[in-house]
């Protein structure tokens, strides 16, 4: 009842203002249809889908304030034309002519001589309602497909206003039958290609970088009744009031067996990017045309800490495996790293709050932010634009937020926000067990770190070591040490403790790798040094400070059969679970871990995925280790995390 009400008004509305507007000096009726579009602008969700949009294809060339500039200019392009719209029924075919003008008149006239069926097809460009008038100025008719509007009374008092002036609108359906005998009969039909086929139909192209699904039906009905297929477009004039029309040459369209059309689908892409490209304000923006899109692009925000970018590029790394989409092959992950750097701690710990009150009006507005960041970082992310936003650690998150909301894009955060900022919803939120307090809704809870590690990598990597080490076979045992984190203190008393255990049990349960993280303290690292120098039982030593090769730590992992962590890094513990190998871990130090680390350890231990040590159980942890089975933690939480990055693609 309620929608028969509206059609009803709506109708009656269309009646009155058509008659209203063809009654006004045409210099009004364009003002007017301006005004009344650039106040619509100020109340259109859709704009913000237009802003993002243009964005993304034309990335820096406009200033965040020079696309809102075309942005109005576009609302008031779209409210120019539906008060031209609504003046068509009253308009007289010498009031037509005088608005539009022909420079390519002989070229048209020759199209329309009927010798064969000619396809126009344009866009959702300029005043695209009026350009289904021209071939009346030569006499001729013309089938436009038109798209049904929701309430069928003022649908149909749409089409009778263009139908006037010899042009016939016909709708989906049965329609398109109309329209291929028209063009068997050698006649004139018009096709709007700009807009998406669906996520199952057409063909997969890149429009401005993006590749889209992209309508191939009026390549197809062109080849198979020999018409010719013409790009068109109407560009509107300086003055607002008059319309220029333009031909474009016509796209060949030989018959072929496979219906695959997407030679010509190209050159009509290449054609239409090139009239956006000149008029950004003429094209229908706002209509969510990369809706379904085959291209991602990803940005990783790193705050500089290895460990946090590994996790980013984990999740990163895990899209890549996604190859299809609605069932259709073709994906593609363009990946960028951008590393934050504020002007100072000030800036970073003042941009905490100010990015919290601002990012509801963020949009447009991101040039606010310059004064935060360090100029290198500023240009980066300045224009950038991206399908996923991806960052590791609280203090990215509100810059994650901010600039997806500037690209209407998806954020994807790691680790558990601080306050405020837990209090979010995100598109995914991957937050460890061992975090408590208020987790943001819908959270991804994992005991393990996301990680990049695969077998192949491990198996690489193991590849390359064992040719540094002298007798690889009995290197059974890898060592991995942290070092001081808050009120955490790793003793040098205890590296050496370690030391002395690990090189007397080495006789019966094999020889050892040793490596340090920056983190070591330069006292231990010396240590390390001279007394491992002429250690047999050592076949490896690497100083992280000193010696950063990618391949060392998986390496060591693929080599040993049981790794030892020191029990002050998460990451490094999960990276060690995640290799599939036994894992040891070490406690030592002051025992003033945070709590959740503690939890973190317990849960682990829990799952029979660690164990725990200290280092003077070390000896008989490692004999009883080698007779355990390795856990498989990792391929359950692998499979789970795919099929929540399936949910969010």
């Amino acid at each position: 009842m309620t929608e028969k009400i509206l059609d009803f008004f709506a109708y009656y509305l269309a009646l009155v203002l058509s008659d209203g507007l063809s009654r006004m000096p045409e210099k009004q009726t364009s003002a007017l249809g301006r005004f009344l579009g650039g106040c619509i602008f100020y109340f259109s969700k859709r704009r913000h889908v237009a802003y993002a949009d243009m964005k993304a294809a034309f990335g820096g060339r406009f200033t965040a304030r020079e696309r809102w500039r075309l942005i109005r200019t576009h609302y008031e392009n779209l409210g120019q034309m539906g008060c031209e719209f609504l003046r068509l029924p009253k308009m007289k075919l010498e009031d037509l002519k005088a608005k539009v003008a022909i420079p390519q008149a002989d070229l048209f006239s020759q199209l329309l001589s009927g010798e064969q069926g000619v396809v126009f097809l344009t866009a959702h460009f300029g005043n695209w309602e009026l350009l289904q008038k021209t071939p009346s100025f030569y006499g001729k008719s013309i089938q436009v497909l038109a798209r049904n509007q929701k309430f069928p009374r003022l649908n149909r008092l749409l089409n009778e206003f263009r139908n006037d002036q010899a042009s016939i609108a016909v709708s989906r359906g049965m329609g398109m039958r109309q329209l291929l005998r028209a063009l068997r009969r050698r006649e004139v039909i018009g096709l709007l290609g700009d807009q998406d086929a669906g996520k199952n139909e057409g063909v997969i192209l890149p429009f401005f970088g993006r590749k889209t699904t992209v309508p191939t039906g009026a390549f197809e009905w062109a080849a198979r009744t020999g018409a010719k297929l013409v790009p068109t477009f109407l560009v509107r004039s300086p003055d607002q009031i008059h319309h220029e029309f333009s031909l474009e040459d016509a796209i060949d369209c030989p018959k072929n067996e496979d219906g695959n059309y997407e030679i010509q689908a190209k050159k009509y892409l290449k054609i239409l990017e090139r009239y956006i490209s000149r008029f950004p304000s003429e094209w229908l923006w706002g209509t969510k045309r990369w809706k379904y899109s085959w291209t991602k692009r990803i940005v990783i925000l790193s705050d500089g800490k290895p460990g946090h970018v590994k996790q980013a590029e984990a999740v990163a790394a895990k899209f890549q495996e996604l190859k299809t989409q609605y069932g259709r092959p073709g994906m593609e992950y363009p990946t960028q790293t951008i590393q934050i750097k504020f002007r100072s701690v000030w800036h970073k710990r003042f941009f905490y709050g100010f990015a919290f009150l601002l990012m509801p009006w963020i949009q447009g507005r991101i040039e606010w932010l310059r004064i935060f960041f360090a100029d290198e970082t500023w240009k980066a992310i300045e224009n950038v634009s991206a399908d996923f936003f991806i960052s590791a650690g609280s203090s990215l998150v509100p810059l994650n937020l901010c600039l997806a909301r500037e690209s209407r894009s998806k954020s994807i955060v790691l680790m558990k926000p601080a306050f405020p900022f837990n209090l979010f919803r995100y598109d995914l939120a991957v937050i460890g067990l061992h975090d408590t307090g208020i987790i943001p809704q819908e959270a991804f809870r994992a005991l393990l770190t996301p990680s990049t590690m695969e077998d192949e990598d491990l198996e690489n990597a193991g590849r390359i070591l064992r040719k540094e080490l002298r007798d690889p076979e009995h290197a059974k045992v890898a060592v991995f040490l942290g070092g001081p984190t808050r009120r955490f203190q790793m003793e040098l008393g205890d590296i050496e403790k370690l030391i002395s255990i690990l090189e007397k049990s080495s006789a019966g349960e094999g020889n050892y790798m040793l490596t340090t993280s920056r983190r070591t303290p330069e006292a231990a690292e010396k240590f390390l040094k001279e007394k491992l120098r002429s250690q047999n039982a050592c076949q490896l030593l690497v100083i992280a400070r000193s010696d950063n090769r990618p391949y060392i730590v998986q390496g060591m992992m693929a080599i040993a059969d049981i790794l030892v962590v020191s029990e002050d890094s998460i990451s490094m513990i999960s990276e060690a679970v995640q290799s599939g190998k036994k894992v040891i871990v070490l406690e030592f130090g002051n025992n003033e871990l945070p709590k959740k680390h503690r939890r973190f350890k317990t849960l682990l231990a829990r799952e029979s995925a660690i164990v725990i040590s200290s280092i003077e159980e070390l000896p008989a942890k490692i004999r009883w280790a080698k007779n355990q089975p390795a856990g498989h933690l990792k391929e359950n939480e692998d499979d789970a995390l795919m099929a929540r990055l399936e949910r969010i693609l």
